[in-house]
């Protein structure tokens, strides 16, 4: 959401882009001239005065410009940094999608198989959230002011998808941070400039330092694609640092070391002892079900010889 004194920024440089002054602009679009004046953002009172819609509908008439245009004249949008609660209900907010799109289900009767060979009573299909544009509306919300509250958003220069799930998400928080974004294949394209990496990613940023680069997937479980794509990025000459997924499993200890060895900080909406505390809250699933479940994420390789 924009503030006040964005909205009016963007009303300031608009005007100057398109060669008045704020009365000027105001007049051009058959407003009172006063109508943009600095002297009437502010109430008698101190209290902040908007433009309304019809003010802005009819500059934008008036310019030929459209509203993408006149956000694209505005600074990047200041996020406030999320308090332990505000994390926590995001968690448990995209807990609940997860399980109400069916994106995540538990079978403990007919086991999942997995592509390891294993198998175990969960599955998470994140590419799911795509069809539902309330709910991925909500997470890529949270996503983007997640991202801004613990890395910074002057801290990002760049949104890399990793394909194929992490590519739609990337473009979905790209556009909320007013960001640039690229996409990274699993392998180079076998013809035309044999690209893995498709964009534009510069290996210096405005000021002269490597680009900080945020990968984008979808969901962080062994890490082997993750690597892939970031070492496709570092070879470029760029940073990465920090990996953004929708959900991390968060069972396997080997992943934490993966994430130290590659020298990234991964953040996520949810895991799944947050799906756990939703279940279990909103009486989800049965009781025998969840015990099996919480066995299979303490021990799966114990669970899978108990069960299998």
């Amino acid at each position: 959401m924009f503030t006040h004194a964005q909205i009016w920024q963007g009303l300031d440089r608009l005007a100057a882009e398109k060669g008045y002054s704020p009365s000027g602009l105001a007049k051009k679009s058959g407003l009172d001239p006063t109508s943009f004046n600095k002297s009437k953002r502010l109430s008698p009172e101190g209290k902040p005065r908007w433009p309304s819609t019809e003010s802005l509908s009819k500059v934008l008439a008036a310019t030929d410009s459209t509203v993408s245009e006149l956000f694209s004249l505005i600074d990047e949008v200041p996020f406030a940094p999320l308090t332990a609660q505000e994390k926590k209900d995001i968690a448990h907010r995209t807990a609940e999608i997860l399980i109400k799109t069916k994106s995540i289900m538990f079978n403990t009767k007919e086991p999942f198989s997995y592509t390891s060979g294993n198998k175990g009573p969960v599955y998470i299909d994140c590419r799911r959230l795509n069809s539902f544009p309330k709910e991925r509306n909500t997470l890529m919300n949270d996503g983007a002011r997640l991202l801004a509250s613990q890395i910074g958003s002057k801290n990002i220069d760049v949104l890399a998808g990793g394909e194929t799930a992490g590519i739609s998400y990337c473009a979905l928080l790209a556009d909320r941070l007013n960001k640039p974004m690229v996409y990274v294949r699993k392998k180079p394209k076998g013809h035309g400039r044999m690209s893995q990496i498709e964009g534009v990613l510069p290996e210096k940023n405005k000021d002269g330092n490597k680009t900080n680069v945020v990968l984008v997937e979808d969901l962080q479980n062994h890490g082997s694609s993750i690597k892939i794509f970031i070492d496709a990025l570092r070879q470029t000459g760029t940073k990465v640092g920090n990996v953004f997924v929708i959900f991390d499993y968060g069972i396997y200890e080997a992943n934490k070391k993966n994430a130290e060895d590659l020298g990234i900080k991964l953040h996520s909406l949810a895991t799944w002892k947050n799906v756990i505390e939703v279940a279990k809250a909103r009486n989800y699933f049965d009781e025998e079900t969840l015990a099996s479940v919480e066995a299979f994420l303490d021990d799966p390789a114990k669970w899978q010889e108990q069960n299998c």
